[in-house]
This record gives structure tokens, C-alpha cells and sequence, in this order.
């Protein structure tokens, strides 16, 4: 008894300094606020509106591709510094807030141009096509091969880039978040095809990109995700291979 209470205590204090259920906590909040913000709206046309709704957005579907990077780092530093991971996990998020505020901005010029609508959706099939040829081209790039072995190599990148001290880790995660945007890019602009208040989506590209970046699945999944891309892009083009030119001509047609 006395063994079992003395674990017990010793227990409690790494309990308490564990990230974990933190981060379960910011995850679960990030969709939860997601949710709840289109929920509350119909659209958010607003620059201010926009830009949050890819924050959120962002948060919500990156954060949870990151855990093997974060569980290898936890291993390394244990719990006696949790400040390092939290650090590292700032500099992970700064450059995917700055990949949202980014998107946020084309986003508002393609609505201006009409290529997207109120929602944030691909306007034409055509440029839904586009959109899922460039990612599945994407899928077989150098970068995209460099990036997500960077990602599914936690213990190596730490190797290689390790940093020490409070600025030393928000810039390990930076370097992370990096590699994490070149990896992950492509699959986060189709966002643009399945739709910002698109919750089913969110759920299945997160999941895609989880499992890309996880150490024993992500090189069994990249290339026939690419495939998959491809041939969808193409049908969808093929299915509408003249929607520009028809649209076109109704316009002129009435035109006075």
C-alpha cells in the first residue's frame, strides 16, 4: 500500500505539467468554435469575418497533424520542460496563422472577381477541376517528398535541428510549421473546393493529412491520394467542357 500511494504521489505533479490534456482541450475548442461560428451565419463576408473563419479553420485541421511531431518532442524534453513544448507549438501555429491571414486575403480577391462565391466555393466546375489537377500534380513534387519526410521523422528532425533555450524551440517550430505547410498546402487551398462551413470535409482532409504525416502510413498514402486527385480533376472537367464559353455566350445574348 504504502508503495502504490508514494507512485500515486510522485505521479501527480507530471500529471499536472503534462501538455496533453491542454492540447486536447485547444483542439477541441478550435472546432467547437468553428462550428459554432458558421452555424451563427449564413455567410461571413467581411474582411475581419473571413479572416477568422480561416484561422479557425486552419487551427482546427493543422493542429491535430502535428501530434507525432509534439509526442516525439515531449519524449525528448520530458515533462520537466514543459515550457520548450509550448514554445515549439507557438512557432508551429505562427506560421499556419500566417498561411490563414494569407488565404484570407485571396480569398477576398477572388470573391471580387467572382471566382468564389459568398461561401468561399469554387464558383465553376472548372476551376474545381483545376483545383484538384494542381493538388494531385503537387502530391508528386520534390517539395511535397521533402516536406513530409521532414514531418514523419520526428526524432531526426530533432537531431538535426535542434535548437536549445526559449528561442531556440519557437524556432524549431517554425522550421516544423514550415515543413508542415510545404507538405500540407495543396490539401488545405481544397478548402476552396469542398467549402470553408464544409465540416464533412474538414473531417476527411484533416484525416488525410494525419495520416500522411504519421511515420508508418504517410509514404503508403501520398501517391494514391495524388492519383485520386487527378482522376477526379479530370472528370470534373471533362463533365463540363464548355461552362465558360456558355456562360459567355448567355451574356452576350442578353445584352442589349
Amino acid at each position: 500500500m504504502g508503495v502504490e500511494v508514494t507512485q500515486t504521489r510522485a505521479d501527480a505533479p507530471r500529471l499536472a505539467t503534462s501538455p496533453w490534456p491542454y492540447f486536447a482541450a485547444f483542439v477541441a475548442a478550435t472546432w467547437v468554435i468553428d462550428l459554432v461560428w458558421h452555424s451563427t451565419s449564413n455567410t461571413h463576408d467581411s474582411t475581419g469575418a473571413i479572416t477568422v473563419s480561416w484561422l479557425v479553420m486552419t487551427a482546427a485541421m493543422m493542429t491535430p497533424t502535428t501530434v507525432p511531431m509534439l509526442s516525439a518532442l515531449a519524449d525528448v524534453v520530458g515533462r520537466r520542460e514543459p515550457l520548450t513544448w509550448w514554445l515549439f507549438f507557438t512557432g508551429y501555429l505562427a506560421v499556419w496563422a500566417g498561411f490563414a491571414i494569407a488565404v484570407a486575403q485571396l480569398h477576398l480577391v477572388l470573391r471580387d472577381l467572382g471566382v468564389v462565391d459568398a461561401h468561399g466555393v469554387l464558383g465553376s466546375n472548372n476551376w474545381v477541376g483545376v483545383a484538384l489537377l494542381g493538388a494531385g500534380v503537387y502530391q508528386f513534387s520534390h517539395v511535397k517528398d521533402r516536406c513530409r519526410e521532414a514531418c514523419m521523422r520526428p526524432m531526426k528532425f530533432f537531431m538535426v535541428h535542434w535548437r536549445a533555450g526559449s528561442l531556440g524551440a519557437v524556432r524549431m517550430g517554425v522550421r516544423h510549421g514550415l515543413a508542415c505547410l510545404g507538405c500540407c498546402v495543396a490539401l488545405m487551398l481544397l478548402a476552396f473546393v469542398g467549402g470553408m462551413a464544409n465540416w464533412g470535409f474538414m473531417a476527411l482532409a484533416t484525416a488525410i493529412m494525419v495520416v500522411e504525416k504519421w511515420p508508418t502510413l504517410g509514404r503508403k498514402v501520398s501517391a494514391p491520394l495524388g492519383v485520386a486527385l487527378l482522376v477526379a480533376g479530370a472528370l470534373v472537367i471533362i463533365a463540363q467542357p464548355i461552362e465558360f464559353s456558355t456562360h459567355s455566350t448567355h451574356v452576350e445574348g442578353t445584352t442589349p
